[in-house]
């Protein structure tokens, strides 16, 4: 049943990376293209805003892979391994990445007077999400490793 329930996590949690994927490859130039035509005044920001998104969507894609991986390596091997812990490490990077790039493109928006409200709550919301996945990944790890240490002890 666990292994089941872990394929299944696996495969929704790469499900949301290939719907993230195909939405910047699909999606996004659309919105832009058409964003630049109802607001010409900001049509100069299209690009920047497009290598922000593409830059935020690496590390996010990166997080996704990890996590698929620590699923596969708590289905096949034990929950307290080095690689679990590494993985971990590195989402909690990925995040920081993420919410960093966000920081720098909210102000780097309002320093250009272009920043509208819905963009400000969906920024804002992102930001929340991640730092939110950051810590998580922050809090697991350390659990792991004190349990790591009292099994050693």
């Amino acid at each position: 049943m666990q292994k089941v329930n872990a394929t299944l996590l696996s495969l929704a949690i790469v499900l949301i990376g290939i719907i993230i994927l195909l939405l910047c490859v699909f999606v996004l130039p659309k919105v832009a293209d058409e964003t630049a035509l109802i607001h010409p005044e900001v049509a100069y920001l299209k690009y920047p805003i497009l290598l922000g998104m593409y830059a935020t969507a690496i590390p996010f894609l990166y997080a996704i892979y990890e996590t698929v991986s620590i699923i596969r390596i708590t289905r096949n091997k034990s929950i307290f391994s080095c690689r679990i812990i590494q993985g971990l490490n590195h989402i909690k990077y990925c995040a920081f990445v993420i919410i960093g790039l966000y920081v720098i493109g909210i102000f780097m928006l309002d320093a250009a007077n272009a920043f509208p409200p819905i963009v400000a709550v969906m920024g804002f919301g992102i930001l929340l999400v991640t730092t939110t996945v950051a810590l998580g990944a922050a809090f697991i790890k350390n659990v792991l490793i004190k349990h790591q240490l009292k099994l050693s002890n």
